[in-house]
């Protein structure tokens, strides 16, 4: 049987997790090939996707494939829909956790970065929703996992921008699993809380007293709560006892109080503890200095 020909016949379905070569996305891969899952893995890097897909496959003996492509450019979602279709596949579930952060005062930071975080992490998520749950509320079936994080549920100085797209998240996904409700299909977020990854050294923000004193989870245990409690079909997801707690006593805390603590927190720091500096501003050229165009 060729390829077209079997295009034709019946779709499988499969899981469709993006970030998934390493932590949280990983982690949630072998979760769902545990659980019996085709899966079809998104990234960035060709080479670390068919290394994370033969890896699950071998574990778990389940069929992986993958599409390496970059979320944050709206035709990459394309590229994940013609994946599906060229693998005989449709979209059961949907993890939406490819996500990058950056860490530092908002003005320091490369506008082009800040842009394509925001496409990242919120952008393509709206819009790989919005392409398969349709299909999902068609078959009274299936779900969407989206990872957001703790620091959705409070203003954080910076990581303004980061934390603001995982407040979006949240507040997103419980509108949306309201919509939803008793359609057979689950719309979940799970908000995990300091996790043992790369992420805050990719961020800047290895040095800051958050990763410092706050106690790390590791990707594999995030991922196994999240799994667990997705297929249980939970709105919102905490896991650990002290992420519950930050989660309910900040809805209480007054702005002037709460704003000044976080930030203490998330300072970014160097490796001995000093202060992050923001970069000296250049004073704006007073347009009234400029030289004229004569005629």
């Amino acid at each position: 049987m060729n390829e077209s020909d079997e295009r034709q016949g019946p779709l499988a379905p499969a899981a469709v997790i993006t970030g998934a070569t390493q932590g949280i996305g990983r982690a949630l891969a072998d979760e769902f090939a545990k659980g019996g899952h085709t899966l079809l893995l998104v990234a960035r890097d060709e080479a670390k996707l068919a290394k994370t897909g033969r890896e699950v496959s071998a574990a778990h003996h389940v069929k992986v494939h993958h599409v390496a492509c970059d979320l944050s450019t709206a035709e990459s979602c394309d590229r994940v829909e013609d994946a599906l279709r060229r693998n005989g596949l449709y979209c059961e579930s949907l993890v939406n956790n490819a996500a990058i952060m950056r860490a530092g005062f908002f003005q320091d930071q490369d506008r082009e970065t800040l842009l394509k975080l925001v496409d990242l992490n919120v952008r393509a998520a709206v819009d790989l929703t919005r392409r398969f749950l349709p299909d999902m509320l068609a078959r009274g079936r299936g779900g969407v996992l989206n990872v957001a994080s703790l620091e959705g549920f409070m203003p954080v100085p910076y990581q303004a921008t980061y934390a603001a797209t995982k407040g979006l998240m949240i507040a997103w996904s419980r509108a949306l699993a309201w919509e939803v409700y008793g359609s057979g299909v689950r719309i979940c977020v799970v908000t995990p809380g300091p996790i043992a990854t790369d992420l805050h050294a990719k961020a800047g923000a290895e040095h800051s007293r958050y990763v410092v004193y706050l106690p790390l989870m590791t990707p594999e245990q995030m991922a196994e709560a999240a799994y667990r409690r997705f297929m249980r079909g939970n709105w919102v997801i905490i896991e650990g006892w002290l992420n519950r707690l930050i989660a309910f006593v900040v809805r209480f805390v007054p702005g002037i109080m709460l704003i000044p603590a976080i930030g203490w927190f998330f300072r970014v720091r160097d490796a001995d503890g000093n202060l992050q500096q923001p970069k000296p501003l250049k004073k704006p050229e007073d347009a009234s200095r400029r030289p004229t165009s004569k005629a």
